[in-house]
């Protein structure tokens, strides 16, 4: 029987640059923030495999034949990927906290789906001494989320900003001088629905439109040496962004981002959504520390959530502890 507690954590993420432009081959930069999803296993001595969630709420108890049946949408699910039948203990108890990730019971937009399926893998797979390769963490989230490009993931096991391209990563520093700010749109986005009206868009193809949103995310992720041209780099995205989303008719930049916008360009700052869009996290960006405190002070005043929310540099962690 199992007789060590296991302890494996791993961040959630912001899109600094590269949204839907990343899903047609462009580099996207990605930052983990300290907003975090644990995944604890605990020795139990009967009751099967139990599973409880804080965050988005979910308990299911389960014999360990029905474990290897669940359905790869699941917590069992991602066990059965990883962990060899034969190996799998009688009873556990799996719990998982991804309250973090969210406000007032509305996911804010950080990952945490991928933050929670890199979190239990590294765990799983640590019960069987194991340590799960990044190719197989992708397609465990594809399968979980139904899709996604993977940089979510990159960030929750890298840690820091990288820069993400058809699933290589390459670590990036952010210049010095750069300040952002983080809110919250007050709604919570819906991922696939948003990216399924872009793919039905441009049905495989590049539009004129992506094919500036490609090269403004390609200029973003070439300009992280110096903080006044990364800002320039990022408004012009921003911009190309907008522009694709209002021919395309996706919904990225929703009423609350439209707000969020409105103020920025009162304050003299830049301002874009963080991934998806449609709700969610967006991001303030300026070198000015000023024009980023009226920027907050602004939002908060119109209803907008500023987040306490740090880019951390602390990746995947995984612990034993008996």
């Amino acid at each position: 029987m199992q007789s060590a507690t296991i302890e494996a954590s791993a961040p959630g993420k912001v899109v600094l640059s590269g949204e839907y432009a990343v899903l047609a081959g462009a580099p996207a930069l990605v930052a983990a923030v300290d907003r975090r999803v644990a995944c604890t296993l605990s020795p139990r001595s009967t009751g099967g495999w139990h599973f409880a969630s804080t965050g988005f709420e979910a308990e299911q108890t389960l014999a360990r034949a029905n474990v290897f049946r669940a359905p790869p949408t699941t917590l069992a699910g991602i066990a059965r990927r990883v962990v060899p039948a034969s190996a799998a203990p009688e009873h556990l108890h799996v719990a998982v906290d991804s309250s973090s990730c969210y406000l007032g019971g509305r996911k804010i937009g950080v990952g945490s789906s991928a933050a929670t399926v890199v979190s239990a893998a590294a765990a799983f797979a640590a019960l069987v001494r194991e340590t799960p390769k990044l190719a197989a963490l992708y397609d465990l989230h594809a399968e979980f989320q139904g899709g996604g490009s993977g940089l979510d993931v990159a960030a929750a096991v890298a840690g820091g900003v990288v820069r993400f391209q058809q699933r290589r990563i390459a670590p990036v520093r952010l210049p010095p001088g750069l300040h952002t700010v983080f809110v919250f749109a007050g709604a919570s986005s819906r991922t696939q629905e948003l990216v399924g009206r872009f793919n039905a868009w441009r049905e495989g193809g590049e539009p004129k439109p992506l094919q500036r949103l490609i090269g403004a995310a390609q200029d973003v992720a070439d300009c992280t040496t110096n903080a006044e041209s990364f800002v320039d780099s990022l408004g012009e995205y921003a911009l190309a962004l907008e522009r694709m989303d209002r021919n395309a008719r996706i919904g990225i930049f929703g009423a609350e981002h439209r707000r969020a916008l409105a103020i920025a360009e009162q304050c003299g700052v830049v301002y874009k959504p963080c991934g998806a869009g449609g709700g969610d996290v967006g991001m303030c960006a300026t070198t000015s520390a000023a024009d980023a405190v009226a920027f907050a002070s602004a939002a908060e005043g119109v209803g907008l959530t500023v987040l306490g929310m740090e880019i951390s540099l602390d990746g995947l962690d995984v612990r034993s502890r008996e």
